[in-house]
């Protein structure tokens, strides 16, 4: 098994990336799963990137972020394809989110519909680039119990589309 630790941890703490993978490294992660509000305070120093991890015998194993589900779907894609440039920068191979923003009891059909439909084309977009896209099992989400995310995997049914348990 393969241990990574997620930068999200720290987001109540002034750690930088350097200090967590040094930590990471000394504590026997393999990896550091990156959130995208951490990786995107990095664009000014290109090189802390995917290179500079391995040399120091870690991986970044998925980028974390919030894709906007119901945003406007110009917005969606622009986000998921910042999300993939990052993902490239770090070299890592798969792109977390969450399904939705509402639990899926309160989740209407045409609702349900749309998230699905969405996922399943942002999906797509990620296995343009050779990436998967993951939905993390989270409360008040469309994966918040397991009938719930047996129907979501069934709706996106797309080989490019997972489900992160956490």
């Amino acid at each position: 098994m393969r241990l990574s630790l997620c930068t999200i941890t720290f987001r109540h703490h002034l750690v930088s990336l350097d200090e967590i993978a040094a930590f990471a490294r000394s504590n026997g992660f393999d990896g550091i799963e990156l959130w995208g509000v951490h990786a995107r305070s990095l664009d000014h120093r290109p090189e802390r990137n995917g290179e500079w991890l391995a040399a120091l015998g870690l991986h970044v194993p998925m980028v974390s972020d919030y894709l906007p589900l119901d945003a406007d779907p110009v917005e969606l894609r622009r986000r998921m394809f910042a999300l993939v440039r990052m993902a490239r920068r770090w070299q890592a191979r798969k792109i977390r989110t969450f399904a939705g923003r509402k639990a899926s009891v309160e989740t209407d059909a045409e609702e349900r519909h749309v998230i699905a439909t969405r996922l399943r084309d942002l999906a797509a977009l990620a296995a343009d680039h050779g990436l998967s896209l993951l939905a993390e099992t989270h409360p008040n989400t469309l994966a918040d119990c397991g009938s719930s995310t047996l129907r979501l995997l069934e709706k996106v049914d797309h080989t490019s589309f997972a489900i992160n348990f956490d």
